[in-house]
């Protein structure tokens, strides 16, 4: 029996020692391709197919490698290949050469695995368990094309994503707006996050009150260099953008910058030279001279009497003293001198599309260096553009410099820093009150037959243009070009130190501080002979007699924002039994930001001596502030979680949670911190077993989401608000008093928008065809508005959180591989989205005369509903039961009554007809690619449907001022001769009184009327863009790795409904607004 037990025992130890023989360990690191560093959590394995091969019933031999990226497998003897993937790259064979046991492996990118991972900000996230609605693009040459700043590139690229450009002037910022609009009074911007930190940016004011194009602000990302972005994701959903707290109800944006990659140094230099044209006005549909004179006769010879005085036309007629001659016997009773210099006039067209505008050339020259080793890697760039704009002494100047590095302590310490410093100059004309000095205004109300210099060649001043009879000073355009300075400086600096403790491949703790500084300096310089200045002393007077001193004027601003976030986080993930994968985090993070402005002004200024002289004030009420002060400073404090498990590779459940607090709200306790969350899922069906037949199907997963988002209004605040001013109470007695303009309230607090998603993603034939499509619906509450207050009160209002506002909407992006040769590929990525917006309450002021929005969208346009004209060419109006009456019956106006109506506001405001919304609700892009050989050609169009515009009256009915160019519209008004039009008649004191002072006293009626709203839809060809890269072996006789030129046209066609009387569909509203310029780029890119 121990015989046997001997030889059973010896018979197994030989079983076991040629089993270990049998199998082979194998050892290696695998990397990827991208920037040569260790691929953490990258399985190494061997198939079930090649087990059974060599008689081995195990269904998969595997393991992951380490936090060097290290791995060691034991492959049984007969197996002669391995495989080695990982999320986003593409699954490598590794065939086993005999001898050889360690092996370096490097992993490429997949091509068919697009976004495979995803940088939220606060983490990085597998594609396959993003269950959020998030958009990533990267940026290339062929994305940005000839686009200066990186919010006016992202035009019809994402579903969802909202771009405007509020004006084409150099350095103007586009507005955007993720899923439409989520506050009614506060931001309404995305935030911008950059390599993980937030920034702190000016919002994009309301593009109706820019009558002059300085008056923009700068967003947080307009000194960042397009050049130096790597990609950028787009976080839609409460699932994405919870994580950031009350700041992120708008959308976030994600910037990714480029980083240095292990290997040798590489040197990359490219370059942009743009030529613009010269902006052409004819869309202005202006009159020529001959119109324009013929006008000026028609309405003197009619005695309409509105500021009778103005035009070149009665000047010559009351200088020759044949006014009375005229107005009795027209024409023919002139004299022939005065038809003499009456035709001359005619026969002068100034081209002011010429004098007024340039071609303009704009330059970008960018060089990086990048490189490292698996210990430190490093980045470092330079980049300066110069942008001149079409409106003479418009640019915009910027100039970068970054510098990245990181370094690998050892094996679990990581440490970063980040510098992005730039320094920015914008130049542009010195703004007026009236927009008069905006050349793009000027150019609508300037005469064809005026000419800015005389036959001695000084200047000519017009003194029709001014918006009253006061004609004692005149303006000269390029006067005040010469003699105005206006200058924006703009020095920041953004630094980002970071430090990653990676404990083994599950467990991680990361820091990061970081550090803005934005100084803003603007001065303006106007001299004694300038429009400016004879304005700035008419408009302070004693007596009749200014009392500013001789000289100029120079005014200063100095503006600084310094913001100081620190966050820090831990992660930890892990998988079990390779079905179960769990992944955690928690934070905390701490933000303060402090704002510093100030103002001073002196008059005298004297450029030479570079001094001012002191002003004198009649009296104490006449005086006016000459030097400002204000410091605003904010604190926040967070602590975030998010929670991820994921089964069988099929089923993902994730969750975030944070709690914001700051010293902007919480006078009640109760209300300074607020808890924000989000749950949500997906199913990947593709994976599921029942779908194993279905080989063209790539991917298809569902997802869904809900959460709370918020927001914060910085422009309000729980206490009581006023301004402090002086008030004449007696003759040469004043007061120190102070305007009450905000009531206190210690309940005010965060706006929230309660947020759900569901969407599905899909893909087959090897991902050729690519659909993600989401339904969204978005709930805001306690957004702040305002209510009315009892007088007794001693306030009129109050600043509460009591309005809501709902969003709905589709989002499509669909992106196709339609042709795939070994020479020819043609790709098309195509975006759509419709956006319902609609006010659910908002409180409106019992005074007011129009209606509120409380039932229709946030960019509501309400109009007087029109029907056609009277006999004598009046407006009719159509009443509610669809009848044309007057104006004297529908506006209930008092016979005799000089434009009184016996209407309550509340019935004024029934008047109204809802005509849609000034936010196109369907809004995409349609983009394609071309690739042959060496050749790229790519042609983006971007899309604005369903919107509506209200432009401005070319004309007014009752004081049209005829010293002043309009456009043609004017020629088809109503007149006994032209009775078939939409246009009124212009409308005379003489004749029917009241409802001459009705329009008269209520400039917004005629305003409102319904035939001054336009349709807004329209096509943009955003860019067309052909590139070439040298041929390879060209390229390295030159040392060159690469080499890439191409040429570019940008916004060269515009096609949709009529924007007649305007340059461009997108500035429409707004008279004042450069409009998009077109331009041609040639440019070059160089690697070495």
């Amino acid at each position: 029996m121990k015989r046997r037990l001997s030889v059973a025992f010896l018979l197994l130890i030989g079983t076991f020692t040629y089993a270990l023989a049998a199998n082979r360990q194998v050892e290696g690191v695998v990397i990827s391709s991208e920037d040569n560093l260790p691929l953490i959590g990258a399985s190494v394995y061997v198939t079930a197919d090649d087990l059974k091969k060599v008689g081995n019933n195990q269904s998969t031999i595997g393991v992951i490698t380490n936090i060097d990226g290290q791995f060691s497998i034991s492959i049984p003897e007969g197996v002669t290949r391995f495989y080695c993937s990982y999320v986003g790259y593409d699954v490598l064979e590794v065939k086993l050469i005999p001898g050889k046991n360690k092996y370096d492996i490097t992993l490429q990118p997949s091509a068919h695995m697009l976004d495979a991972v995803v940088v939220t900000g606060y983490q990085t996230v597998e594609r396959r368990k993003l269950t959020a609605a998030v958009s990533k693009i990267d940026i290339s040459d062929q994305m940005m094309g000839a686009t200066k700043s990186i919010d006016q590139a992202l035009a019809g690229q994402i579903a969802g994503l909202s771009v405007s450009n509020i004006s084409g002037t150099p350095g103007a910022p586009a507005k955007i707006r993720i899923r439409g609009t989520s506050s009614l009074n506060g931001t309404q911007d995305p935030l911008w996050v950059l390599d993980g930190i937030p920034l702190e940016g000016t919002n994009i004011p309301n593009m109706e009150v820019l009558k002059d194009i300085d008056n923009i602000g700068q967003t947080a990302i307009a000194g960042l260099n397009p050049a130096d972005i790597d990609n950028i994701t787009v976080l839609k959903d409460a699932a994405a953008t919870a994580i950031y707290g009350a700041r992120a109800a708008n959308g976030v944006i994600v910037i990714t910058t480029k980083k240095g990659k292990v290997g040798k140094p590489v040197i990359n230099f490219s370059t942009k030279l743009t030529y613009s044209p010269k902006l052409n006005i004819d869309r202005l549909n202006l009159l020529n001279s001959e119109e324009k004179v013929g006008l000026e006769l028609d309405l003197l010879a009619s005695g309409y009497p509105y500021r009778e005085t103005k035009g070149e036309v009665y000047r010559i007629i009351s200088g020759l003293g044949e006014l009375n001659n005229f107005k009795d016997g027209g024409w023919n009773a002139l004299s022939s001198s005065a038809q003499s210099t009456i035709n001359k006039l005619k026969a002068t067209n100034t081209d002011w599309s010429d004098i007024l505008f340039r071609d303009a050339f704009t330059q970008e020259y960018n060089l990086s260096l990048s490189g490292g080793s698996e210990k430190a890697t490093y980045y470092t760039s330079f980049g300066y553009m110069k942008e001149n704009g079409n409106v003479p002494n418009v640019s915009a100047e910027r100039l970068n410099l970054v510098m990245k590095t990181s370094y690998k302590v050892n094996s679990i310490l990581k440490v970063g820093a980040s510098m992005f410093a730039n320094r920015r100059k914008n130049s542009s004309y010195l703004p007026d009150s009236d927009g008069l000095t905006n050349p793009i205004f000027y150019s609508r109300l300037a005469n064809p037959y005026f000419t800015p210099y005389n036959e001695h060649g000084n200047y000519n001043y017009d003194i029709d243009v001014e918006n009253d009879v006061d004609m004692d000073f005149g303006f000269n355009p390029f006067e005040e070009l010469k003699n105005t300075t206006n200058e924006t400086t703009i020095n920041g600096l953004s630094s980002i130190f970071d430090a990653e403790l990676r404990f083994d491949d599950r467990f991680k703790f990361t820091t990061q501080l970081g550090l803005q500084l934005d100084k803003t300096s603007i001065e303006k310089i106007a001299d004694e002979e300038s429009f400016a200045m004879r304005k700035e002393k008419k408009n302070h007077r004693s007596n009749g007699v200014t009392y500013l001193p001789a000289g100029g004027f120079h005014k200063a601003n100095e503006n600084s924002l310094s913001q100081l976030t620190w966050k820090a986080m831990g992660e930890y993930r892990d998988t079990y039994n390779d079905i179960h994968e769990f992944e955690a985090m928690v934070g905390t993070e701490i933000r303060k930001t402090w704002e510093e402005k100030l103002y001073s002004a002196g008059y005298g200024f004297d450029r030479k001596t570079l001094t001012t002289k002191p002003i004198i004030f009649p009296e104490e009420s006449q005086a006016f502030k000459l030097h400002e002060k204000a410091h605003v400073e904010n604190a926040y404090v967070s602590a975030f979680s998010t929670l991820s498990y994921s089964l069988l590779n099929r089923y993902t459940l994730g969750g975030s949670i944070r709690f914001d607090g700051s010293d902007l709200f919480g006078v009640d306790k109760k209300y300074r911190y607020l808890p924000l969350y989000s749950v949500s899922g997906l199913w990947r069906i593709s994976q599921e077993p029942f779908m194993a037949s279905a080989k063209w199907i790539d991917n298809l997963v569902v997802r869904a989401s809900y959460g709370l988002q918020g927001n914060i209004d910085k422009n309000t605040s729980p206490f009581l608000l006023g301004n402090y001013r002086i008030e004449n109470i007696l003759p040469g007695g004043s007061e120190d008093m102070i305007d009450v303009s905000g009531a206190p309230n210690k309940k005010l607090r965060w706006e929230k928008t309660h947020s759900v998603n569901a969407g599905f993603d899909f893909a087959v034939l090897n991902q050729a065809i690519n659909l993600s499509v989401d339904y969204y619906y978005r709930k805001g509450v306690d957004l702040i508005g305002t209510q009315m207050l009892p007088l007794e009160t001693g306030f009129e209002m109050l600043t509460v959180n009591w309005a809501s506002m709902r969003n709905q909407g589709v989002e499509v992006a669909l992106s196709t591989r339609n042709v795939h040769t070994k020479n020819f590929m043609w790709t098309t990525n195509f975006n759509f989205a419709y956006n319902n917006n609609k006010v659910l309450k908002e409180a409106l002021r019992e005074d007011a005369l129009e209606p509120g929005r409380e039932g229709y969208p946030a960019g509501a346009l309400f109009a007087l509903k029109t029907a056609g004209l009277d006999e004598e060419g009046y407006p009719m109006f159509q009443d509610k039961d669809g009848k044309a009456v007057s104006a004297m019956e529908f506006f209930k106006l008092q016979e005799w009554g000089f434009g009184a109506t016996d209407l309550t506001a509340r019935e004024r405001r029934e008047l109204y007809t809802y005509v849609g919304t000034a936010d196109c609700p369907y809004t995409g892009g349609f983009n394609n690619t071309f690739t042959y050989k060496a050749f790229e050609l790519g042609v983006n169009f971007s899309f604005d449907f369903g919107g509506k515009v209200r432009s401005q009256p070319t004309y007014s009915i009752v004081d049209f001022d005829k010293g002043r160019n309009t456009n043609r519209d004017i020629l088809n008004r109503w007149t006994p001769e032209n009775t078939e039009t939409i246009f009124p008649v212009l409308l005379s004191q003489n004749e029917r009184l009241d409802e001459y002072m009705w329009y008269s006293n209520q400039n917004e009626i005629y305003r409102n009327l319904d035939i001054w709203i336009r349709d807004l839809n329209y096509v943009r060809l955003q860019n067309i863009r052909l590139g070439y890269t040298l041929p390879t072996n060209f390229t390295r006789t030159l040392g060159m790795t690469s080499a890439t030129v191409a040429i570019e046209g940008r916004n060269l066609l515009v096609f949709g409904s009529s924007y007649k009387n305007y340059l461009d569909p997108e500035t429409m509203s707004n008279a004042y607004a450069t409009p998009a310029p077109k331009s041609v780029t040639l440019s070059l890119n160089l690697i070495f």
